[in-house]
């Protein structure tokens, strides 16, 4: 028997442990419906988010402790999922969870190049499982796009060591996507190349990296089709996704929103038609990203019934809490805001 069948049943009860914390639908319901951002924070209280939010509260008032303690305990989390696994396994789970530090290092570079104030910055920011809060404000303040750049490549090579070869093309553009492609093709498509193994736990994190980049094609297509030819289009997506190449490029030379739409509609994404439909007419990408995140869930999900000793039931369980940390931040934000609850409930996703 080898070592993951032998901590299998321990890391699967674990994790079962964990996801009965997870906030139910009804729970979610109760909360959208709470009036005034005091009475949230009191409500939240009788969640399993109390600890952490008790702690950002000697720090924070309002909406920004809640963010403060969903963020914490996201970020907790996660780092508990990389302390069950090990060996194989773990250098896995880096890996995934490296995602969530590269959505960090996105923010920081968009903050930067917007010339946000630090505060600003730190009190928006979600920290990541290796990005932590100390080393955010260290990165936050830092005065110039270049210093940044220079910092986040000295932090970690692998992820961030392609802002420096973009650097000089983000300059000449003044465009922060430059930078961010950067990142993309660094994490996804290489990440995607360096990972030959074919046993199941790497398939398994191939193949949801792969959709991960399907997402940002998809995105690139809606978004700059009609700015674009069609060769400068191609140009800037991300190869090695589970679309077919012949897919990518219909998509690419589709007349127009509409007709590309139709071509996913004969793919695994089909469920985003809708959602792409209302990106049509009101140039809203969230609904879509949410929806693709349930994707994402309920194919790990899947996964992990059909190969419960793998590294899907971590997987599953961290986009889980994920998800759980969105739907917070919006009821949080939206009661902060005073947004119709009808507006927070279109942006909810259950998994």
């Amino acid at each position: 028997m080898d070592r993951l069948e032998t901590i299998a049943p321990y890391i699967n009860s674990r994790v079962a442990g964990m996801r009965s914390r997870l906030l139910t639908q009804t729970k979610f319901e109760e909360l959208i419906d709470v009036e005034g951002i005091d009475r949230l924070v009191d409500a939240m209280m009788a969640t399993p988010y109390q600890e952490d939010l008790a702690e950002a509260l000697t720090r924070f008032s309002g909406v920004d402790a809640i963010e403060e303690a969903v963020s914490r305990n996201l970020v907790k989390t996660f780092q508990k999922l990389r302390s069950l696994s090990g060996g194989a396994m773990q250098d896995l789970i880096d890996i995934f969870l490296l995602r969530w530090d590269l959505i960090a290092v996105k923010s920081l570079l968009r903050y930067r190049h917007h010339s946000i104030d630090t505060e600003t910055t730190l009190a928006e920011l979600q920290p990541g499982p290796s990005l932590t809060v100390p080393l955010l404000r260290s990165f936050a303040e830092r005065n110039t796009m270049h210093e940044l750049v220079t910092a986040l490549a000295a932090w970690n090579s692998e992820l961030c060591g392609s802002l420096l070869r973009a650097f000089p093309e983000y300059e000449t553009e003044n465009s922060v996507s430059v930078l961010e492609e950067a990142l993309d093709r660094a994490y996804f498509v290489e990440t995607v190349k360096a990972l030959e193994s074919d046993d199941e736990d790497t398939e398994i994190l191939r193949t949801v990296l792969r959709m991960e980049i399907d997402r940002i094609n998809i995105r690139l297509v809606f978004q700059l089709k009609d700015g674009l030819s069609t060769e400068q289009l191609v140009q800037r997506l991300l190869p090695k996704g589970n679309l077919p190449a012949r897919t990518v490029q219909a998509l690419a030379d589709a007349r127009d929103a509409a007709a590309a739409i139709e071509i996913l509609n004969t793919t695994i994404y089909k469920q985003l038609r809708e959602m792409l439909f209302m990106f049509v007419q009101s140039a809203r990408f969230s609904p879509m990203d949410r929806m693709f995140d349930l994707i994402l869930i309920r194919h790990l999900r899947r996964e992990a019934q059909i190969q419960f000793l793998s590294i899907a039931t971590l997987m599953h369980f961290a986009w889980l809490k994920y998800n759980e940390a969105v739907n917070l931040r919006l009821i949080a934000r939206g009661e902060a805001n005073n947004l119709p609850r009808g507006r927070v409930r279109e942006e909810m996703m259950y998994a």
